[in-house]
């Protein structure tokens, strides 16, 4: 009988691609350099590849002699133990990941660029990265500490015509009257196509519903079923394993919603997002894997990203070949520290200035972003003001 027979966690820190990123998340609450890579071996010898930028290795010894048949099924394992699973037991037979978990409804699945709130400038050189790289679209993060119509305007001046930007708030415009005009007035940029979150909609369904009645643009929400009975969004944003997400697929298709697929990591996440992209039917929005913001993917060869989408690999498993050599290379011991936690021991400030209405400014200092996050989602300072912004000291 096929069996689990070894499986290991190979811990990294990857590099961000260039220093403009690694300034910026570095500063910011979000994602840093550290990847787990899950590694499984079967009684086969196939090896098979999955990752996550959190430590599943509690799971690892409960799955050693199992059948992996059984165990790629279970959500409980961990999302990047399940990927391996599903890659080696792929390869055993001779499929692809996403002929195991159902039919085929697209051979190529629409990506997204990502990145965290920068100035303007900063931005426009992102995006027009990424239109060398091949993609049509970008989700860039929204916050109250920097100007968005100004970071829009720059950035549309710098993209194709039909360059589409997804715009993230994460709550911060705090409610449906707070939201409305700064939403009105996004709308009126060409390229801009859809707001995340603008507050939490959940909290208030007819506030949701207004807003999305007084906007042109589609609003998504990360999932909740209150949001889709409600019919109050446009779409949203969904993630998890492969279980839950047949059963939000099935939902929101009844619903007739739509939703991209988050799921962050390198190219080895990229590769197994884009085959549960092929047959989930709802996830026709751009999925976001942020797999370009380190410098390496992890992978042999890049998954090419044409028109904004990506053709889903045929060959068995993920369908991809992970690079062991990089492995090796941005291998560390689990005890050692990321860059960005480095950066976080350091002194330094984050100043924010926010204009007055007698042409003025107040200035606003913050030790880090675990103070001026909350300060400005609890509505402390005045968010959004034309003209804010913040620099790092």
């Amino acid at each position: 009988m096929l069996s689990i027979k070894h499986l290991e966690t190979i811990t990294l820190n990857v590099p961000f691609y260039c220093d403009r990123v690694s300034r910026h998340m570095h500063r910011a609450a979000t994602h840093g350099e550290r990847v787990y890579v899950y590694r499984v071996e079967l009684s086969n010898g196939v090896i098979g590849y999955g990752e996550n930028l959190y430590d599943e290795s509690d799971s690892i010894e409960r799955l050693i002699g199992k059948n992996p048949f059984a165990c790629m099924r279970d959500d409980g394992v961990g999302f990047g133990i399940q990927m391996s699973l599903y890659d080696a037991v792929g390869k055993s037979v001779g499929v692809s990941v996403s002929e195991l978990i159902g039919p085929k409804v697209r051979e190529k699945c629409p990506i997204s660029w990502w990145d965290i709130d920068m100035p303007p400038e900063d931005w426009v050189a992102e995006v027009q990265e990424s239109v060398k790289r091949g993609y049509t679209s970008a989700k860039l993060k929204a916050r109250p500490w920097r100007d968005i119509f100004a970071q829009v305007d720059a950035v549309g001046n710098a993209v194709p015509a039909d360059y589409k930007l997804d715009i993230d708030f994460n709550g911060f415009l705090l409610t449906a009257d707070n939201a409305i005009p700064v939403l009105q007035r996004l709308d009126e940029h060409p390229n801009v196509a859809i707001y995340e979150s603008p507050f939490y909609l959940g909290t208030d369904i007819e506030g949701a519903a207004r807003l999305q009645e007084a906007v042109e643009k589609r609003i998504v929400e990360h999932y909740n079923e209150s949001c889709l009975h409600a019919r109050c969004c446009g779409g949203f944003v969904v993630g998890g394993s492969v279980n839950s997400l047949l059963r939000t697929n099935a939902l929101c298709a009844s619903f007739g919603q739509p939703f991209w697929l988050q799921m962050v990591g390198t190219g080895i996440t990229t590769a197994y997002c884009v085959h549960l992209g092929a047959v989930l039917s709802q996830a026709e929005l751009p999925a976001i894997t942020c797999h370009e913001l380190w410098e390496s993917d992890l992978l042999e060869n890049r998954l090419e990203v044409v028109d904004g989408t990506i053709h889903v690999p045929d060959s068995p498993g993920l369908g991809v070949s992970v690079d062991e050599d990089a492995l090796s290379e941005y291998s560390v011991d689990k005890s050692a520290p990321t860059p960005q936690q480095l950066f976080h021991q350091t002194d330094y400030t984050c100043r924010v200035h926010i204009p007055n209405a007698d042409g003025g400014e107040t200035v606003h200092d913050f030790s880090r972003e675990g103070e001026y996050y909350p300060a400005f989602s609890e509505g402390k300072y005045p968010g959004f003001v034309p003209g804010v912004w913040m620099e790092v000291v």
